[in-house]
């Protein structure tokens, strides 16, 4: 049996770093300020090369600013500020610190995290160990942790950068996939609104015929001196019939399909159930029916609903269903609505969702509010429930919103 077509899933919600890039961009960029500022510090509080730092905190600033118009010049210049403090004699340590920094802003924002890692590694190995006056681990370790720190540093602004690309992607395709849903569900509640106008309209064509030549048959049998209550009677017919060629020709308008056109297709209406339960139970379908006897009591619109919704009903169970099906229709206990319940078993291989232009529970939930009554559906266990209640008078009824 289909699940409800009006249940739609939200898109899936990223962690909030991957919604956020711009605040961690901003964090970083807050850790390189206070970097460069207790530069600043040391470079006035120093007596010897601070030259080489001041020249090394104009580099490193200019590459922060650079970051986002001119990714390729920044990462030239955080490489270049520990070199230029290191060949001017300032110790490098706080500038290939800062330069780690920015190759994880420059891969945030998608850069390559294999020239960024290697242009600022090298450039503070090579800082380090020129500073320092060895490459060797064992004498210095310095020049390998700077190495290895902008490795690191840039594999993971370039992760999150990735976690950022597919959860943006993920959202993307969940927000399209719910439009696609929701495009469908509306295109199938605007065709199974054509159906119900259709059937509404074959019901009250046949009643108009019937009036017409009830309206022809009285007047026949009046007497010759009723000459004036002739002319009433047949001006009445001559209206019924125009009344009738225009909803003729509203169902021509109204049947779309090659099926819709075949001739002796059967109308959608209450007495015809039973021709229906017929129907499926000649297909091999075993179905145990109650359909109470209620005459022309029904409106129109609820007489063709019960006859779709049963339809629709036993079209689900026979395809995805298990075992024995009940139909039992009846009127309610103060006589107002008639009951249409529907019981069939649930087949755990077959799938949850049926797809189809205008089936399904949307169609029967349409079909159950545009007759003024309800329709509910009710998982029990293995068994799957549909009951619709529809009212027997004949109501002023509004398309459901």
């Amino acid at each position: 049996m289909s699940t409800d077509p009006g249940a739609v899933a939200r898109p899936p919600r990223a962690p909030w770093w991957a919604s956020h890039v711009d605040v961690v961009e901003r964090v970083f960029v807050a850790i390189i300020a206070v970097a460069l500022a207790v530069q600043v510090v040391l470079v006035v509080t120093s007596a010897e090369g601070r030259w080489g730092g001041v020249l090394a905190i104009a580099v490193a600033a200019g590459a922060v600013l650079a970051r986002n118009r001119r990714p390729h010049l920044a990462l030239a210049l955080y490489a270049l500020a520990p070199l230029a403090a290191a060949l001017l004699g300032w110790r490098p340590i706080g500038f290939w610190t800062v330069a780690c920094f920015g190759a994880l802003l420059l891969t945030l924002r998608g850069f390559p995290a294999t020239l960024a890692g290697v242009t600022v590694g090298v450039a503070s190995a090579g800082a380090s160990a020129l500073y320092g006056g060895t490459v060797a681990p064992t004498s210095d370790p310095e020049p390998a942790i700077a190495f290895g720190a902008a490795l690191a540093w840039a594999a993971a602004g370039s992760a999150v950068h990735g976690h950022v690309r597919y959860w943006a992607e993920l959202e993307s395709r969940a927000r399209d996939a719910i439009a696609t849903r929701q495009a469908a569900v509306d295109r199938s509640i605007a065709e199974e609104r054509v159906r119900i106008a259709r059937d509404l309209h074959d019901s009250v064509g046949h009643k108009i015929a019937v009036v017409s030549m009830h309206l022809g048959a009285a007047e026949v049998h009046l007497p010759d001196a009723a000459g004036a209550a002739r002319k009433d009677l047949e001006a009445a017919r001559h209206s019924v019939q125009a009344v009738l060629r225009e909803t003729q020709q509203i169902l021509r308008i109204l049947r779309v399909r090659p099926e819709d056109e075949a001739d002796g297709a059967p109308m959608a209406e209450y007495a015809r159930i039973g021709d229906l339960v017929a129907t499926f139970r000649s297909a091999g379908l075993v179905v145990e029916a109650s359909v109470a006897d209620l005459g022309d009591r029904l409106a129109p619109d609820s007489s063709a609903a019960a006859y779709r919704i049963v339809q629709e009903s036993l079209t689900n169970a026979q395809r995805h269903g298990a075992g024995a099906v009940s139909v039992d229709v009846r009127l309610s206990d103060d006589g107002g609505h008639v009951v249409v319940e529907v019981v069939n078993g649930r087949d755990p291989a077959a799938p949850r969702s049926t797809a189809g232009g205008g089936n399904g529970l949307v169609g029967m939930r349409e079909r159950a509010a545009a007759a003024g009554g309800t329709l509910t559906v009710l998982p029990d266990g293995d068994r799957f429930r549909v009951t619709a209640v529809l009212p027997v008078a004949e109501e002023v009824n509004r398309w459901s919103e």
